[in-house]
């Protein structure tokens, strides 16, 4: 069944975090900062001539994290995650399996949002509560 998208990306995201190859202690924060310190190591310098979703696409086609790449298992996570319905045209599985890299490239610039938000949250967090001390 298909979901909101508010919901299958929220899917999305938790899946990728979920798939990657580090600690399994490590924080939501932690795996996010994994992504990106990865990319830019490996493609980053690609991100000032293609731009940072199309360098991230890209990065992502080469199977950087363990994620699906074949036409069936990708098919499968859509369904899985909630983005697709359970019944699809030939036409739109193609659709889906052509437009997958950059999708999930958006999932993860979507993710780096998520945690530019959080640390702007800690910063004004922070001097707010400076500021308070420092009234005193």
């Amino acid at each position: 069944m298909k979901l909101h998208h508010t919901k299958y990306k929220a899917n999305y995201k938790k899946f990728i975090l979920d798939c990657l190859d580090i600690d399994e202690k490590a924080t939501r924060q932690e795996r996010i900062e994994y992504i990106f310190n990865r990319f830019r190591k490996e493609n980053g310098f690609k991100i000032a001539r293609n731009g940072k979703r199309k360098a991230l696409a890209e990065w992502l086609s080469g199977i950087p994290i363990p994620i699906p790449f074949s036409n069936w298992n990708i098919l499968n996570l859509a369904k899985e995650m909630g983005s697709v319905d359970e019944e699809l045209t030939p036409k739109q599985e193609d659709k889906i399996i052509e437009g997958y890299w950059d999708f999930m490239a958006n999932i993860i610039l979507l993710l780096e949002q998520d945690y530019i938000d959080l640390m702007n949250k800690i910063y004004c967090d922070a001097k707010k509560r400076l500021s308070t001390t420092l009234k005193y």
